[in-house]
C-alpha cells in the first residue's frame, strides 16, 4: 500500500516516533511526472526540507525536477543536469535543505528494484542530510511509497502514514 496521490500534506511516522510532513506541493510536482502513458520515461530530482529544530519533525516542503541534459528512458533515470545541484544551493537560502531522493516508476504502486536498493545503499554511504534520515520517494501512477535510510545504523526500511480518525491525524 502507499500514499494516494492528489491529496494534499501527508503525515508519515518515522522509527524515532517523530512526523515527516510531506507537503503538498512536493505530492503535486511530483504529480506532473508520473508516467501514466506508455511511453512516459522515469522521472526523478533532489528532496528539500528541514527538520524542526525542538520536535524532531521533519518537513519536505519543495523537489527539483527533470531537467534537459538528465538522461531518462522508461525505466531509467540519471539525475546529470547541474539544474538539480543549483536547486540545491538556492534553496538552502531559503532555510531548506537536502532530504533525499524522488523518481517515478510505470506500475501503479511501485516497488523498488534492485537498482533502487543498490543506489539508496551508496547514497546512505556518501550523503548527509538535514537530520538523521535520508528520505527516498518512488511514486507509482496511484501511489507513493517512502523508504527511509538512517544514517548511524545505515539501515532502510519504508515507512507508513500517521494513523487517522474520521480523516483527521491522531496523537498516539
Amino acid at each position: 500500500m502507499g500514499i494516494k496521490l492528489n491529496r494534499g500534506c501527508v503525515k508519515l511516522t518515522l522509527p524515532n516516533g517523530c512526523v515527516v510532513d510531506i507537503l503538498t506541493s512536493v505530492l503535486d510536482e511530483i504529480a506532473k511526472w508520473l508516467q501514466t502513458t506508455p511511453d512516459a520515461p522515469e522521472s526523478g530530482g533532489y528532496i528539500v526540507g528541514y527538520e524542526h529544530k525542538d520536535t524532531g519533525n521533519v518537513v519536505l516542503e519543495k523537489v527539483s525536477v527533470p531537467s534537459r541534459l538528465d538522461r531518462r528512458t522508461r525505466t531509467h533515470f540519471d539525475m546529470l543536469d547541474p539544474a538539480h545541484k543549483i536547486f540545491l544551493f538556492k534553496e538552502k537560502f531559503h532555510k531548506s535543505f537536502y532530504m533525499g531522493v524522488w523518481h517515478t516508476h510505470p506500475q501503479v504502486t511501485p516497488v523498488p528494484s534492485a537498482t533502487d536498493w543498490d543506489d539508496w545503499k551508496k547514497t546512505l554511504e556518501s550523503d548527509r542530510t538535514a537530520c538523521e534520515y535520508i528520505f527516498f520517494l518512488i511514486s507509482g501512477t496511484d501511489n507513493t511509497r517512502v523508504w527511509i535510510g538512517e544514517s548511524q545504523s545505515r539501515r532502510i526500511e519504508e515507512i507508513f502514514e500517521c494513523p487517522k480518525v474520521n480523516g483527521l491525524y491522531i496523537k498516539r
